[in-house]
């Protein structure tokens, strides 16, 4: 069985997520200072063995005792929303015009995640031209064949999100995938409770994504998916379903584990910790199998 398992760059990574977090929240800087050296004291009782997520997801739900917002990154997704149905347009004619629509809008999902379209101040066309230069590499590592042939076969989707903005580019994906299969019942994993930045359930209905699936909460609260905290209909759907399609790296550390027919993995490595497991560069685009793991 594999395993997945947080070194010392997880605990350096969750911290400076947590002063990200702390800074955006708390505004004294000696509550933060406070709240900080709480954390140091969580994270010197964590026992070797949890994955990444867990680690990270622990320190979040700690920090969010001494927050007051339910949602402090309800603006930045919004946003990101916003500006991602925007550059959806500007992709539209590209992708459905080009060899192969599914793979085209597969790049554009997993290039999504690159781009933190939350950031105040950029201009439409300045995001589109980074879009696009992601959009344009080829993936590091793929086995989509493989998925192209489950996809022309499946009756059942289960589509695990990430994050909002990019969600947008998921929707499309998935909307591509129905043109290539029109019987293909679709089925999206996401939250329905605020963590970070990850899509909610009022996130996904902002872009209309219940008009081409069923929107399935995962129960989790973490930054990514683990199957022995998620609800019993998630679990049902990972198992059930023909084709699971996991989105993003916290759902990938999750689920890494799970050898299941059919589960594949879109993400972009965003650490060299993912990177050395995936075998690709920082920043790699992947989509891959979880039987090639």
């Amino acid at each position: 069985m594999r395993y997945l398992r947080a070194d010392e760059r997880c605990l350096i990574c969750s911290l400076r997520q947590a002063e990200n977090l702390l800074r955006k929240t708390i505004n004294s800087p000696e509550k933060r200072w406070v709240i900080f050296r709480e954390i140091f004291r969580v994270m010197s009782e964590m026992k070797w063995g949890m994955k990444p997520l867990e680690v990270n997801g622990k320190i979040h739900r700690f920090i969010m005792e001494y927050v007051k917002e339910e949602d402090p990154f309800k603006e930045e997704k919004e946003r990101s929303n916003e500006i991602a149905m925007k550059l959806v347009e500007m992709f539209r004619a590209e992708i459905l015009n080009s060899p192969d629509p599914v793979y085209s809008a597969a790049k554009l999902a997993v290039s999504g995640n690159l781009i933190d379209l939350g950031i105040p101040g950029w201009k439409i066309e300045d995001v589109f031209e980074k879009l696009h230069e992601a959009y344009e590499r080829p993936f590091d590592r793929e086995n989509f064949e493989e998925f192209r042939n489950v996809l022309e076969n499946a009756s059942t989707l289960f589509y695990i999100a990430d994050n909002a903005g990019e969600i947008v580019f998921d929707k499309f994906f998935i909307e591509v995938m129905k043109m290539q299969n029109p019987s293909l019942e679709v089925m999206v994993a996401v939250r329905g409770k605020p963590i970070i930045n990850d899509v909610t359930v009022d996130d996904a209905k902002q872009i209309g994504l219940e008009e081409v699936a069923t929107l399935i909460d995962s129960g989790v609260e973490e930054p990514g998916v683990v199957l022995d905290k998620a609800t019993p209909e998630f679990r049902r759907m990972f198992f059930e379903t023909d084709l699971v399609i996991s989105k993003g790296q916290g759902n990938f550390e999750g689920l890494y584990e799970e050898e299941r027919e059919n589960l594949f993995f879109l993400l972009t490595a965003k650490c060299d910790f993912v990177a050395e497991v995936l075998k690709v560069p920082v920043g790699g685009k992947v989509f891959i199998s979880s039987s090639s793991l």
